[in-house]
């Protein structure tokens, strides 16, 4: 076993490697280093054969003593742990990690064929991230890695950062604590030192605060009065009451009073209206000021504006949510098509047979029921994105548009306007063109819902666009710079309320008294599948704009997505 293992380890590994750094230098240009740990050797070979493939620096191990002796050598990013080996098991292996400060903050996915769920409860409560069931699909392997190693890096980025900048405050802090019992020795020493804090905080990036021992705000800096667009005697006192969301007014005075109180450092979270009325939210560090005969004269807080952070931490666990939920969607949809297609043969092949009768009646039913059933699926497929269904082939966007309107316009009400500007030289996009219809259909018909029993107008209009990285940046687009086809269509209708505009991708969500929840998110999902993008402005009473970017077939081969 210690020459199997000695001989898979050459073949992902530099030649005769003399030192940590060698190894280390060597991983630079790979994606990850990852430990890979199974006693079945074909097992082994294949998941490493998949992980150098795709660029990541492997290192197998086919038993558990082998797997904790690499960490000693060399740390991995990831580790692929077999649950069952003779010896020292999958378990074992995490938990004498997971008792190690050198290594305890690896993540740890287990790999087992066997589902039991005492098995993974046991492996999640030795801290294990996520199990993988053997065989796996390499594209469900490859994600789930991609997911956990961009997770552990950001966890270990934000930690350092929350470090470091904890110790920059920690030593703010010391400092004016320092400078505040300079001050209670002598009048002279007071004002030197009163004047040096207020040049220092109002030259600090971020709000500073300081309070008496009554709790009340008695100082702010010059830069909590810019982002709050509020003076200095609307800010003391009671004052900063006034910029704190309602909803966190409460939760925050009875922590304040509590701290306050006992004399303990104060954290808390909460929302503050900045001086463009958008609320922000802000974490507040409050150090008790305590004088040289040990009594408490109050607080000096820095509160940082945490907003981006929180925000780019709901987008990563919403990515995650939606890869999750697409590739359940995906296998749910493949599976239950294959029934739908059996029940529709069988029902075609009962109606061939059969007279004309009561009996033929309820065939037919069947078969109708049948097909209905199989459209969910393609509604449902597409919203997993994970490819179109038909052939892909060049597709005139303005064609299609101009074919769609006619059939709207032909069932809809007479007091709707339709204003249409169609480019007629644009280039071509790559795409299945039932799906492309049903995205333009379902657009069409949600903007026309939008204007229930009243006049109002529709607007669509086609054109080509160039996209740089700063466009794509400033709009939030995850796409790369090129050309690309724009789709514009707006009206006037009631619009989307401000609190469900994040939902209305969402599948089986939906607004509407008759409906399945899947237009949009279809339309999303098509739209993703074909490496485009799709996004909606709205305001309540005021209308709502859909606007989707798909790549031309000169700047991008979708049929790669």
């Amino acid at each position: 076993m210690q020459e199997r293992f000695a001989h898979m380890s050459n073949a992902s590994r530099p030649a005769n490697p003399t030192s940590r750094e060698e190894c280390e230098r060597h991983s630079l240009n790979s994606k990850g280093i990852i430990l890979a740990v199974d006693d079945t050797s074909e097992s082994l070979r294949i998941l490493t054969e998949i992980l150098v493939s795709q660029g990541y620096d492997v290192r197998p191990a086919d038993s558990g003593e082998l797997a904790l002796a690499s960490i000693e050598a060399t740390q991995p990013e990831l580790i692929l742990l077999d649950i069952r080996m003779p010896g020292m098991d999958g378990f074992e292996v995490c938990r004498r990690l997971k008792g190690r400060s050198e290594s305890h903050r690896i993540p740890v996915i287990f790999l087992s064929g066997i589902t039991d769920t005492k098995d993974r409860v046991e492996g999640l409560r030795l801290g294990a991230v996520d199990f993988i069931s053997k065989p796996f699909e390499q594209e469900e392997l490859l994600a789930r890695i991609r997911t956990h190693l961009e997770l552990s890096r950001l966890r270990a980025s934000l930690e350092e950062m929350v470090a470091e900048r904890t110790a920059h405050l920690n030593a703010a802090n010391q400092r004016l604590r320092l400078e505040l019992g300079e001050r209670l020795r002598a009048e002279w020493a007071l004002r030197e030192s009163e004047e040096r804090f207020r040049s220092m905080a109002d030259n600090a990036p971020v709000v500073i605060w300081t309070s008496g021992a009554d709790a009340k705000v008695n100082f702010v800096n010059r830069y909590a009065m810019k982002f709050t667009g509020r003076e200095f005697g609307e800010l003391t006192g009671d004052g900063w009451m006034e910029v704190v969301h309602p909803e966190d007014l409460a939760v925050k005075y009875t922590e304040d009073l509590s701290a306050n109180a006992a004399g303990r450092e104060l954290r808390t979270e909460y929302r503050v209206r900045r001086a463009d009325g958008a609320y922000r939210w802000m974490f507040d560090t409050a150090t008790p000021r305590i004088l040289v005969d040990g009594s408490f004269a109050g607080y000096i807080g820095i509160v940082l504006d945490i907003s981006d952070w929180k925000q780019h931490q709901q987008e990563l666990l919403a990515t995650q949510k939606l890869e999750s939920l697409g590739v359940l969607v995906s296998g749910v949809a493949h599976n239950f098509n294959n029934i739908m297609g059996a029940i529709i043969a069988e029902a075609d092949l009962a109606l061939s047979e059969l007279p004309e009768g009561s009996t033929r009646g309820n065939v037919e039913r069947i078969s109708a029921t049948a097909i209905r059933a199989a459209n969910l699926v393609n509604l449902l497929t597409a919203y997993s994105a994970s490819g179109p269904s038909g052939a892909l082939a060049p597709v005139s966007v303005s064609s299609v548009v101009e074919e769609i309107l006619q059939l709207i316009k032909a069932t809809v009400s007479r007091n709707i306007t339709f204003s249409i500007d169609l480019a007629r030289k644009l280039p071509s996009v790559r795409a299945d063109l039932s799906q492309f219809r049903q995205v333009v259909l379902n657009l069409l018909t949600n903007a026309c819902e939008s204007l229930p029993n009243q006049a109002g107008s529709v607007s669509v209009s086609t054109s080509g666009v160039s996209m740089g990285a700063k466009e794509l940046a400033a709009n939030r687009l995850t796409l790369p710079p090129g050309k690309y086809v724009r789709l514009y269509i707006q009206d006037s209708g009631c619009g989307i309320p401000i609190e469900l505009q994040s939902k209305i991708f969402d599948p089986f969500y939906t607004t509407k008294f008759l409906g399945r929840g899947l237009g949009l998110a279809a339309v999303q999902g098509i739209v993703r599948s074909l490496g485009g993008s799709i996004t909606v402005e709205s305001n309540p009473g005021r209308g709502s704009v859909f606007e989707v970017l798909l790549p031309c077939v000169e700047a991008v081969d979708v049929s790669r997505t």
